[in-house]
């Protein structure tokens, strides 16, 4: 079940000079890791709301504006107890867009985390199962990208939770799934499949398996966040196996967070304590010794560019026919 707010919101996909200045200013300020613009990328795209409150792009970059402030809080000097308003605002905004275009796996995906985010914090088991059950059912439609999503939220568990587990498994499976091919878990090695990014049939349902403009770190993010779900489970030296798969990535030197991953590598037995540890709400964590996903880079590890990103995405010789596709957000299936 999905629970709605208004079943007569219908999509508008009308655009104004207001909306597309919301939206571009959006993804320029989430491409550089601005975290300190988010009071004016939402005070933007709330005036293009209000302007027209069914046009689903802004209603979607709503949805990700207030969960990169949840989810990056780490980047504040201190954490206030109202960040949490964050997620049941971010759990509004996807909860009209999939009203809109229930089609979409993406934002169900985004919509069953934040439902398992929210309950939790309002301790709402029913809507917490409600959000498990709605990200089964978004693996079902899109496993290259879903598998990942939920697993992501599940990775900030207890390690020897169920949830936990079944993340991590879900980790494999998205390989798996990505490189038609059962990943080899004894001697992880990402050259084989690096061929397999250029074929035309990996540019719709596989692209959640490569980088892109919309992620243009999303490889190493995700080997990032997979090695820390081993460290955590206690598989440290697999987790160290799986970090340097992120260095196989052809876009690698670009990433801004190379020391981030360095230092994970040598920190890798320490922190398998450090991961299991709780975190009080409102405490402040150091980067090198805490799960991806509490962390001040827990969106920026996948999204954010480097001057070099820029300017390759600004390049003549850039694939514009390939970017429409990547762009296109919102009906890719």
């Amino acid at each position: 079940m999905v629970r709605t707010l208004n079943r007569e919101k219908i999509m508008n996909s009308q655009e104004t000079d207001l909306s597309q200045f919301a939206n571009s200013y959006f993804w320029q300020q989430f491409h550089l890791g601005h975290y300190e613009k988010i009071d004016s990328i939402s005070y933007f795209l709330s005036a293009a709301y209000s302007e027209n409150p069914n046009h689903l792009e802004t209603v979607n970059h709503l949805g990700w504006v207030h969960v990169w402030a949840l989810s990056e809080r780490q980047k504040l000097t201190s954490i206030p107890p109202n960040i949490i308003d964050h997620g049941t605002l971010s759990l509004k905004y996807f909860g009209e867009s999939f009203q809109m275009n229930p089609h979409d796996p993406r934002v169900l995906a985004f919509l069953a985390d934040l439902k398992m985010t929210v309950g939790s914090i309002s301790d709402d088991d029913d809507l917490v199962r409600e959000g498990y059950f709605n990200g089964k059912k978004s693996i079902r439609q899109w496993p290259e990208f879903n598998y990942f999503s939920i697993g992501y939220v599940f990775s900030a568990l207890a390690y020897d939770s169920w949830q936990f587990k079944k993340g991590l498994a879900w980790q494999w499976k998205t390989l798996d799934e990505c490189y038609c091919d059962k990943f080899d878990r004894e001697n992880p090695d990402l050259s084989p499949y690096l061929v397999l990014e250029q074929s035309d049939e990996n540019l719709k349902s596989k692209r959640a398996c490569w980088n892109s403009w919309i992620a243009p770190h999303n490889v190493e993010g995700y080997y990032l966040n997979m090695g820390d779900m081993l460290v955590k489970s206690g598989d440290w030296k697999k987790g160290i196996q799986v970090y340097n798969l992120a260095k196989q990535v052809p876009q690698y030197d670009t990433w801004p967070f190379k020391d981030v991953l360095d230092v994970r590598i040598s920190s890798a037995k320490e922190n398998v304590m450090n991961f299991r540890k709780n975190i009080e709400n409102g405490a402040k964590i150091e980067l090198k010794n805490a799960m991806l996903v509490n962390t001040s880079i827990a969106c920026m590890a996948c999204h954010q560019m480097g001057q070099r990103d820029l300017d390759y995405y600004q390049d003549a010789s850039f694939d514009w026919n390939k970017f429409k596709i990547e762009k296109n957000l919102y009906g890719i299936h």
